[in-house]
């Protein structure tokens, strides 16, 4: 434990050290910010007859420049569809019902000086970050690994990045429990990603690994190559997780392709694939819990297949999407389910 807050005690101090004299003529400044991400959806294959408005997620902050290289950064993120609620309420039973949340999904301090970055807080995490960025929908869908929780988008720490115009070294240390949940060991969950941008930044490539020493150790390998064209865009990601999600025996691999054609300045058609596998080590251990273990994980894997247009009615302020999402189970009789999305962000 002493020497794990050695390490972090030593990130922050060279965050410090870094700093260099500042201008004299300088005046801290601040600006609110807010993104809502909502939509509408209907079954059309599988066995659900279900039609609804939802609120995916909105989020609501402020950021404070208190120096020239000095940032504070506080946002809120309010979502639904994760945490389900059983219990009576007025009188009225609610069995397995949706609810929304509300958590604190940044706040941190935040350096930036020349080719230097550093954080401290509750901030972003960088498995999937360079990913999200090309892909650009997250109002639609997360990136893959966000959407299959390999990692947790945000979570407390400290981290460094080396940022030049063609390449990006990022390092961090983080509690490797998400923003949704408070330190519950003494574990902590260390990062290294390197970023390299090739011919004038139209080719990228990325390779990242993490490692958690709890209980159960975890540790993660993801290799990435993106291509930006001015009317075409282009991913692949595959990683491997071993003891996925701190449970033993169980590894899972994954993969996502994704691509975007702009027929006009503000309108494209995009196409997405995702594709899970677990891999079961679990010895003797098949019986009782660890069977349905399998046998919950086998109907969650399998390949998601998702395609659609997107209109940009307002540029960086207001995007809408028409899209159909479908998934195919890995059981040993796949089931199929499908639905049609209009998708809509606002961002101010």
């Amino acid at each position: 434990m002493t020497k794990k807050l050695y390490v972090l005690a030593i990130l922050l101090v060279c965050i410090c050290t870094i700093n260099a004299q500042e201008p004299e003529t300088f005046t801290p400044h601040g600006k609110i910010e807010g993104r809502i991400y909502t939509d509408f959806s209907a079954d059309i294959v599988g066995d659900g007859h279900n039609k609804a408005f939802e609120l995916k997620r909105a989020y609501f902050g402020y950021q404070y420049q208190i120096t020239p290289v000095w940032r504070t950064h506080l946002r809120v993120d309010v979502g639904g569809s994760e945490f389900i609620f059983d219990g009576i309420v007025d009188g009225a039973v609610f069995d397995g019902a949706e609810s929304q949340y509300v958590f604190f999904k940044t706040a941190a301090l935040f350096y930036e000086k020349g080719s230097w970055f550093g954080a401290f807080g509750l901030h972003d995490t960088y498995q999937f970050k360079e990913q999200e960025t090309l892909w650009g929908k997250r109002y639609i869908l997360p990136s893959m690994l966000d959407k299959q929780k390999f990692d947790f988008s945000a979570d407390i720490g400290a981290s460094m990045q080396y940022r030049t115009a063609n390449l990006n070294i990022d390092f961090g240390i983080f509690n490797g429990e998400g923003y949704k949940q408070l330190q519950t060991d003494d574990a902590f969950r260390g990062s290294l990603g390197i970023t390299k941008r090739w011919l004038s930044h139209r080719l990228i490539t990325r390779i990242y690994g993490d490692y958690s020493a709890a209980a159960t150790h975890l540790y993660s390998v993801t290799g990435f190559i993106g291509v930006d064209l001015d009317k075409f865009t282009f991913g692949a990601e595959y990683t491997y997780q071993n003891n996925y999600a701190y449970y033993d025996g169980h590894n899972r691999e994954a993969y996502s392709l994704f691509t975007q054609y702009n027929i006009r300045p503000r309108l494209g058609l995009w196409a997405r694939v995702d594709g899970m596998h677990s891999l079961f080590d679990l010895g003797e251990k098949f019986e009782g819990d660890h069977q349905d273990h399998m046998d919950t994980w086998l109907a969650k894997d399998g390949e998601d297949f998702y395609v659609g247009l997107e209109y940009v009615m307002v540029p960086r302020r207001i995007n809408t999407s028409i899209n159909y999402q479908h998934h195919r189970t890995n059981e040993v009789n796949p089931y199929n389910s499908g639905k049609i999305y209009f998708n809509l962000e606002v961002s101010f």
